[in-house]
Formats: structure tokens, C-alpha cells, sequence
């Protein structure tokens, strides 16, 4: 720690004026130390990161030696002068050397940290553990809840993601010419989003990108698990990777909906002989095993596909057995992304079914409904953001509409405004992009929902709202007019059926 030290304080050469490091240098040191979060190990080196940060906070400079010697002597802090005296006749570090040397010290005090925990964490689960005097947990799902929040900063992830710079350099200009011209050379990568496959919504969002949060926002029982449910299918069927995590829908009904989404994927209609049956595979009767006998081969030929096709994304669906709270989603998403590293993958997205039925961590529960899921939309995005190393993740979640915006959607043509999110202010913030759904029991006989637009935060451009295709049988959500180029000829069965979905 010394010689960590030695190489964020300003300590001139002989002559008492040159510095030892570079003083630009010498602030590179000072913002990866900070970046570190190294533990100080004792008192006294608290005290003296005290100064140091608080020098550097006024002045925008860090001080130096015979600074910091005067400051403790004038408190007659005894052991700072001594740690000063040590520190001195250290050799620096500086440049790489320094990033190298702070990583290590960082291993060496998590592995102890951990260690410390892991032992706690098992004193909770056997014997118990007093967190304050009237609270005490025990046992192990308090052990793993313990566990999970405990170990959130163990949790990192190298990916060689750029987060922070000195925009206005050559090598940043660089990057950003380069990064253009990548995506004209190859317009996949701009366009490299969660698409929803319809057009209105992707012509203006272009899907949801790494670093971006998605709310589904609707009323009770109009279809915000279904929609989020086909984004999810959508993703997969892109390629890309994900976990979803249903708190509204059993393990068993989420499983069975995705592989009878996979009945309507566009390859079907073409099939020789399943074209007639593709999209009109009945979800319902998936869950009471009543398909007849056709139905069942083409339903075990879809999910055999559905299973082995490599050019399909994977995802993680999983129901917790407890409540889900913003530390044990980390866990899972930490825990997923690490499963998908081995391979050499990433996770890509996040399906939340839904924040609403989330519940804060302890430690953070305010204990006012509105003002916890405010706290946790906030997470979400600040995921979003960070998760995996700065990489990114998209997150999508319904959002309950409140009874006042749903009353005001019903007399505005079945669309929403802002306010219907006025019970979460972070609803409206947070969030990238806002979807709204709309529908009524005779819309939904007729197959139809309304979708509206709420939010889009990077460009600010809308859609006219819309009505899509909401197939009540197979739950899958489409355009309702078929692009010409996509008919087969002298099919007209296949004609009547969207076919420019995923």
C-alpha cells in the first residue's frame, strides 16, 4: 500500500522541484486508484486518502508530500507522519506499471473479502447472524439472499469495453471515423438492435440496442406478457442471448409459449407439409395436450427445431421460488453471462416479467410501493448501462398502466399518454423507449391490439399509432398486411398469413 500511495502524492526529485512523476501522470494514477476501490487497510490510510481526495476535489491538483507532512503534524497525527516518512523512500509507479500493481492489490483484498463472506454467509445459514437489534437472519434462503447481496462487487467481468477517455484526442477521432465507416461498410452493425418485427415500431426505433431499457406499458390483461414474450422469441430468433425471468406466468406456461411462437416462424409456411398448420398451433391446447394427430407431429417436428437449430440464440427462463429483488436479478445475470463466457457469448437481453412484481433489497427498501419501484426502474436502466464491464445489455419489462391513464386511453381511441405513468416517475424517465398497448374484448375476438408510442429517447421521432395482429390461438403478435414479396404463388392459404415476421 505504500508504494501505492507513493504514486498519488506529488514528491519532487532532489532539486525540490521537479516532480518524480509527470504531473499528468501522476492524475492518471489518481483516477485508477480511484477506479481500484481499494480497501486502505488501516486508519491512518484513510485519513490521508481523506486529504488527498479532498485537495484534489478544491484545487484540481493532488498535493504534495510537504503538504500533507504539514497537515499532520499541525493534528499531531503521529502514525501519518511515520506512513509519510515510509512512503517516501518508496519507488513509484506510474503508467502501466501502476495499473498492474493496484489490480493485483484489488485480487489479493476480494479474495480475502471473500473468504470473510463466505463465512458469514454460513454463519447465517446455520447458527444465524444479529444485523441490528431486533433483526435476525438465519437459515439458508436468508443465507443466499445474504449472499447475493453481499457479493455484488465481487461480480466483474473483463471485456475490453473503452468507458473513459479524453474525448478530444487523436486516437478517440480515430475511432469514432472508424466506427462510422464500419457501419456503412456494413449496415448490420447500426442496425444491430431487438427488433419487435413491426414495421412502424422498427422503422422509428430500429430495435432495442446494448445500453438500452424497454418498458411495455398496458393495462391489466392486455397483453404486456405476450408482447414482451414474442420480443424475447424475436431475439432468439436473431441470434442473439438471453434470460427471462416470469414472475406473472408459471415456468411451464412461459416454456410452452415459446416453443408454440416457434409454430408461427416464417419458415413454416413454406414447409411441404406443415404450410397449413403454421401459426394456427393452439397454445391452449398445447397446455392440455389436445393437439390431434397432425397437429402433434408438426408441433414435435417445430420443437425439435426449435431445440437443435444452432443459428437460434440461447436464453435462461426461470421462475424464482422467491421474491426477485434487484440483487438476486444481478446473480442471475452475472451467473448467466458467465455460462454464455465459457462459450465465448455474451448475454444480450433482459426479459423482466415485470418490474411491478419486483421487490426492493432490504437494505435499500424505503418501504413506499411507488418510491422502491421507482429506485428499481432506475437500477434496471443503470444496468443496462454498465452490466458486463460497460458492455451493455438491452432490458425490457412490462409496466402496469395506472386505472386514470387507462380511463383516458378509452376515450382517446385506445391511446395512452405519459400520465398514465404518473405513479413512476422513473417509468417515464428511465426508459429508452416506451411501447403501449390497448385492447378490448371485442378488438381481442377480432385479433386486434393497438400499439402507441410513449417515449423514444434517442432520436425523439413517433409512429402513428397502430393495430396489429394479435393471434388469441398461438399468441403471436405480427403486421397485419403481408409484403407482396414474401407470397408464394398460387398459395392463397399462405396468402392470408403475414409473412415478414422472425
Amino acid at each position: 500500500m505504500k508504494r501505492i500511495f507513493r504514486s498519488i502524492i506529488n514528491i519532487p526529485k532532489k532539486d525540490g522541484v521537479t516532480p518524480t512523476i509527470p504531473l499528468e501522470e501522476l492524475t492518471k494514477n489518481y483516477k485508477s486508484f480511484l477506479a481500484s476501490k481499494l480497501s486502505y487497510e488501516e486508519p491512518s490510510y484513510i485519513t490521508m486518502y481523506t486529504w488527498i481526495e479532498s485537495h484534489f476535489r478544491s484545487y484540481r491538483e493532488l498535493p504534495s508530500w510537504q503538504l500533507l507532512c504539514e497537515r499532520a503534524q499541525a493534528d499531531g497525527n503521529e502514525a501519518i507522519l511515520a506512513n509519510l516518512k515510509e512512503i517516501a523512500s518508496e519507488q513509484p509507479y506510474w503508467r502501466s506499471d501502476y495499473l498492474a500493481i493496484i489490480k493485483e492489490k484489488k485480487e489479493e483484498q476480494n479474495k480475502t473479502e471473500f473468504q470473510a463472506l463466505v463465512q458469514k454467509t454460513w454463519t447465517v445459514a446455520s447458527a444465524g447472524m444479529k444485523l441490528n437489534k431486533n433483526k435476525e437472519i438465519k437459515g439458508i434462503p436468508q443465507a443466499i439472499s445474504f449472499f447475493a447481496g453481499e457479493s455484488r462487487k465481487f461480480r466483474f467481468n473483463s471485456t475490453g469495453i473503452k468507458t473513459d477517455s479524453q474525448i478530444r484526442s487523436q486516437e478517440d477521432a480515430n475511432e469514432v471515423i472508424e466506427s462510422h465507416r464500419k457501419k456503412k461498410r456494413d449496415p448490420s452493425l447500426a442496425n444491430s438492435g431487438l427488433f419487435t418485427f413491426l414495421d412502424p415500431i422498427d422503422g422509428v426505433f430500429r430495435g432495442t440496442k446494448l445500453g438500452e431499457l424497454t418498458l411495455v406499458a398496458a393495462f391489466v390483461g392486455q397483453g404486456k406478457s405476450t408482447f414482451v414474450g414474442n420480443l424475447a422469441y424475436n431475439g432468439l430468433w436473431q441470434g442473439l442471448n438471453g434470460l427471462y425471468i416470469s414472475l406473472e406466468m408459471s415456468f411451464d406456461e412461459m416454456r410452452n409459449f415459446m416453443y408454440c411462437l416457434h409454430t408461427s416462424n416464417h419458415q413454416w409456411y413454406r414447409h411441404p407439409r406443415f404450410k397449413n398448420l403454421a401459426g394456427k398451433i393452439s397454445y391452449e391446447r398445447i397446455c392440455y395436450g389436445e393437439l390431434d394427430e397432425l397437429e402433434e407431429e408438426f408441433f414435435d417436428t417445430a420443437s425439435l427445431d426449435f431445440a437443435t437449430n444452432e443459428d437460434y440464440g440461447e436464453m435462461l427462463l426461470t421462475q424464482p421460488e422467491e421474491a426477485l429483488t434487484p440483487a438476486l436479478l444481478e446473480m442471475e445475470m452475472y451467473d448467466r453471462q458467465a455460462q454464455l463466457a465459457e462459450r465465448g457469448k455474451n448475454l444480450d437481453f433482459v426479459v423482466v416479467d415485470y418490474v411491478g412484481l419486483m421487490v426492493q433489497d432490504k437494505k435499500d427498501r424505503y418501504g413506499d410501493f411507488n418510491v422502491d419501484l421507482n429506485n428499481m426502474i432506475k437500477w434496471l436502466k443503470n444496468q443496462t448501462l454498465t452490466f458486463n464491464n460497460g458492455r451493455g445489455l438491452r432490458i425490457i419489462t412490462p409496466f402496469q398502466i395506472n386505472r386514470e391513464g387507462w380511463k383516458e386511453a378509452v376515450k382517446n381511441d385506445g391511446v395512452y399518454r405519459l400520465t398514465a405513468l404518473s405513479n413512476a416517475h422513473e417509468a417515464e424517465r428511465s426508459p429508452d423507449q416506451i411501447y403501449a398497448l390497448y385492447s378490448t374484448d371485442e378488438m381481442r375476438k377480432s385479433g386486434i391490439i393497438k400499439i402507441s408510442w410513449l417515449k423514444n429517447r434517442k432520436t425523439g421521432k413517433s409512429f402513428q399509432p397502430f393495430e396489429a395482429s394479435f393471434d388469441g390461438m398461438s399468441k403471436r403478435i405480427q403486421n397485419f398486411i403481408t409484403k407482396k414479396s414474401d407470397l408464394i404463388e398460387d398459395d392463397m392459404a399462405i396468402q392470408e398469413i403475414p409473412t415478414d415476421i422472425g
